[in-house]
């Protein structure tokens, strides 16, 4: 197994990010690990797409988990492969939203993918996140 976590704190909207986040088509507009995202229907508990990340293969895309303007969590996954990733929204206690992305690789190729997969996770996800608090903070919820 591996993982990675990555959080941000930023005075912003959580209910843009929360749009912004679950908009997973426009994800490739911010994330720069991501090169294409859809889902085959709404977004929702067990909602399946595709992902395709930078360098990488297309995968399957599920969602996992749904709890509305605080957390989802959704699944890639190849042939030997799987990354979760936890998308969590809460309160920094300092009235700035925290922001906190978690990733874990896990099967049979995660000890080779690690070394390639893993460096590329551990640059885009903090790239990704500071995009997105831009994003939210350059578009005020409607």
């Amino acid at each position: 197994m591996w993982d990675f976590e990555h959080s941000v704190e930023a005075p912003v909207s959580r209910e843009r990010v929360w749009t912004l986040w679950t908009e997973i088509e426009r994800w490739p507009s911010w994330n720069p690990g991501v090169v294409r995202a859809e889902l085959d229907g709404s977004f929702a508990e067990g909602a399946t797409g595709s992902v395709r990340a930078a360098g990488g293969p297309a995968s399957k895309l599920r969602v996992l988990t749904v709890e509305p303007e605080r957390r989802f969590v959704t699944e890639a996954s190849e042939r030997l492969m799987r990354l979760r990733f936890e998308h969590e929204l809460g309160d920094s206690g300092d009235g700035q939203l925290r922001i906190t992305q978690r990733v874990q690789m896990t099967g049979l190729a995660t000890p080779l993918m690690r070394r390639t997969v893993g460096p590329r996770l551990e640059r885009s996800i903090p790239v990704g996140l500071a995009n997105l608090v831009e994003l939210a903070k350059s578009q005020p919820a409607a």
